[in-house]
């Protein structure tokens, strides 16, 4: 079943990212980037009141045209070509608005000056690595000249107002960067198919989002091809899941070279492809498809030559959904398999009402049944457990609550956490750099005192993160390092007398990794702790200063949680489609990528601990005929049952993946009696699904690593899979068991079923 990995792409392979792709990365990036800036003038109103009267009333104009540039830039990004372009004047414009506010200001002006370093992470974190750089000089000369133009005497006197704020800047953006680069690797690995290399449902669905939300402000001529490879079930049945497997990479490969490199091809599901055509009309759209059935099926694959039926659509998207489109793509494509399978049948969708050019069919009963089809779930045999709608829609990542405390939900956010941090480590040495430097050129003025208290946490907090691996709480151990380098610098702002509100810039290098590495609930903390030392270390520093001008706090308040605002953003995006990349959205089972990651851990323990571990494949019986008959809607529906079903029946330490279409696979840290009983208890919940007036069944297959053996997964998913067909040819709904040690050449023995 899973020997084809070895010949498929490499899941961690970053493909070259086109300009379209980056430019809708940017897009949605920013709207994540929105909704904390929103969050953030919410939150910190009282702030925001504070400082306008702590500088006078006048900053309130350039305030309200910061807001009002704001609020403008979002249609544009929506309607232009280039979304990029605003979206970067827009910080331009935030930049100039707050130095309009620095020069109206009544006192303090130049130590708001790192209010600037807001906007400049933004770019870091949205734009590629040039643009980031170039905003920075942009950023730097600006500080500098804004500082010397507004108040040149107190520049003159105390120059680290200048020398902080710029070296917080390119300590933060090193981060930012980093940050930006695990986003995208995150994104790239929940979007391929890691079979196939295609892209996969969660990116369709994403363009789909992408094509509705473009057609609502800007009309879109676009094409949609459906594609499906016939009698491929029958593939998987004769000839193996790993012949399946090496037809589905070789038809793809077939796809890529006939449509180029800027027309992507997305894997809906197990055989099932769409192609999304920007600016074709119908006809285009069917000569398209024509190509590629007769691309795909000119010589055989592998064993066999496969056909395809197709389906094509296309319409002017004013308004109406992008899924619309598809929905009619797949009915023509239903039509062409009603028409004799091996054929193209173009769909003569309007955008309004699906009006499908409909076939001859010797098969009336089945176009009917897939217009009433409704999945239903019967009341469960004896033994098992009913399948409740909220177990299908059970949240992403439910497997992972073991182990989940008030920081995390489990040991999925804890990995992340883990490898955020070492990814995060190696710019931690050039932001330490750029920070020591901007503190070592101060030391005239504020003394050597400032960086004492912070050196060993410093120190400790880049031991943590290099051991972070080995770590079985890294958040909470993380966390305290943190914390213990906040302190430090709370500590030095209340050695250095006398205090100034320009230092208190130093509590936000720590703010951008501690908010891309921590899930909300831990950047919610952190914000709080940093604001609270800031205003403590303020007020002791200088008394006098912040009872009568309390507001001269806001900008560092402000500059702090926007950090943590904008790079938690970031970060969970980060984390959404690392769930993606390792939950399949359909089932909320793991997905193939998940378990190669898991396969390294599978063969340490068994080599160890001389572990018992057992493969149990099935796959549902008769699910094409199911697809065929019904729709796709249909067969997702079962899917989901079915990994409802999974779920609900898993116990610690078993993980459930899913493959690819019907195809799932198991991994039960147990031997043959506990896989063997966890597999009838699987089938007998399958059973208790009905789609179409007909029960629904599956066969399953069970392999043991026999005692002493060394764990070769290839050789034992490969025994589970010759089970598995042994149970379909028993007859199918049946649990076969492969034989193990001296017995492997033995034909499986089928179990009974028991009710």
């Amino acid at each position: 079943m899973m020997s084809a990995m070895a010949d498929s792409p490499d899941p961690t392979h970053v493909p070259k990212r086109s300009g379209s792709v980056e430019r809708r990365r940017i897009i949605a990036l920013a709207e994540r980037l929105r909704a904390a800036r929103n969050a953030a003038l919410a939150l910190l109103l009282p702030t925001l009141v504070a400082t306008t009267f702590a500088y006078g009333p006048l900053i309130l104009v350039f305030v309200g045209l910061l807001l009002a540039g704001f609020a403008a830039v979002g249609p544009a990004i929506r309607r232009s070509s280039r979304p990029e372009r605003p979206l970067l004047a827009s910080m331009l414009w935030a930049q100039a608005m707050l130095v309009g506010a620095m020069a109206v200001a009544e006192r303090y002006q130049v130590d708001a000056l790192g209010l600037l370093i807001l906007p400049a992470v933004a770019v870091c974190l949205l734009f590629p690595a040039r643009t980031a750089a170039w905003f920075l000089g942009w950023t730097t000369a600006l500080m500098v000249g804004a500082a010397f133009a507004i108040d040149g005497a107190r520049v003159a006197d105390a120059p680290p107002i200048v020398f902080l704020p710029v070296g917080v800047l390119l300590c933060v953006a090193l981060p930012a960067i980093g940050v930006r680069r695990l986003e995208i690797a995150s994104r790239d690995s929940a979007m391929l198919d890691p079979l196939t290399g295609a892209l996969n449902r969660t990116a369709l669905e994403l363009r789909l989002a992408e094509l509705t939300s473009q057609a609502r402000h800007l009309p879109l001529q676009v094409g949609v091809v459906m594609l499906d490879l016939d009698h491929f079930k029958a593939i998987n049945d004769d000839l193996g899941h790993a012949e399946g497997d090496r037809v589905l990479c070789g038809a793809v490969r077939r796809m890529r070279q006939e449509l180029g490199p800027l027309t992507p091809v997305y894997r809906a599901g197990g055989e099932e492809f769409v192609i999304v055509l920007a600016g074709a009309d119908r006809e285009t759209a069917v000569e398209v498809a024509e190509r590629l059935r007769a691309r795909v099926s000119a010589a055989p694959l592998g064993e066999r030559t496969v056909t395809v039926s197709a389906g094509a659509a296309a319409t002017l998207l004013d308004g109406s959904a992008a899924t619309d489109l598809v929905n009619a793509a797949d009915g023509a494509l239903y039509d062409a398999k009603r028409s004799g399978r091996d054929c193209v049948v173009g769909s003569s969708f309007t955008g309004k009402t699906r009006a499908v050019a409909i076939a001859p069919t010797d098969e009336p009963e089945a176009a009917a049944d897939a217009a009433t089809s409704d999945l239903q779930v019967l009341p469960p045999p004896a033994g098992s457990l009913d399948i409740h709608a909220e177990a299908i829609d059970a949240p992403a990542a439910a497997f992972d609550l073991d182990g989940a405390n008030w920081l995390v939900r489990g040991e999925f956010e804890r990995e992340h956490i883990r490898s955020s941090a070492r990814a995060m480590a190696h710019t931690h040495h050039g932001a330490l750099g750029m920070i020591g430097l901007a503190l070592a050129a101060s030391i005239p003025w504020l003394g050597w005192h400032l960086m004492v208290p912070a050196i060993l946490p410093v120190i400790a907090y880049h031991v943590v993160e290099r051991r972070i691996r080995v770590i079985r709480r890294p958040e909470f151990v993380l966390g305290a390092a943190w914390l213990a380098v906040q302190l430090g610098i709370f500590g030095g702002a209340l050695i250095v007398q006398p205090g100034e509100p320009f230092m208190l810039v130093l509590f936000a290098p720590m703010m951008i990794g501690v908010a891309a590495t921590f899930p909300s609930r831990g950047i919610l903390v952190a914000s709080f702790i940093s604001a609270a030392l800031l205003s403590i270390g303020g007020a002791f520093a200088r008394p006098e200063l912040v009872t009568a001008y309390p507001g001269l706090l806001g900008p560092p308040v402000l500059l702090v949680a926007g950090l943590g605002l904008m790079s938690s953003a970031a970060g969970r995006s980060t984390i959404d489609f690392s769930v993606r990349a390792v939950v399949d959205p359909l089932t909320r089972l793991l997905t193939r990528g998940a378990l190669q990651d898991r396969l390294a851990e599978l063969a340490q323990q068994t080599a160890f601990e001389s572990a018992e571990v057992s493969l149990i494949a099935f796959d549902v019986d008769e699910f094409k005929q199911i697809n065929d008959t019904h729709g796709h809607e249909a067969g997702d529906a079962v899917l989901r049952a079915v990994g409802a079903a999974v779920r609900r029946h898993l116990r610690a330490l078993e993980w459930a993946f899913r493959l690819g279409g019907d195809e799932f696979l198991i991994v039960v840290p147990a031997g043959e009696a506990s896989a063997a009983r966890l597999a009838s208890t699987l089938r007998a919940a399958v059973a208790g699904i009905e789609i179409g007036g007909r029960g629904l069944t599956g066969s399953f297959g069970v392999a043991a690593l026999a005692a002493g053996d060394r764990f070769d997964f290839d050789a034992l998913s490969a025994r589970a899979d010759a089970a598995l067909y042994e149970a379909k040819r028993a007859g199918r709904n049946r649990v076969a068991v492969a034989p193990l040690g001296q017995a492997a050449e033995s034909a499986p023995r089928v179990l009974p079923n028991v009710a």
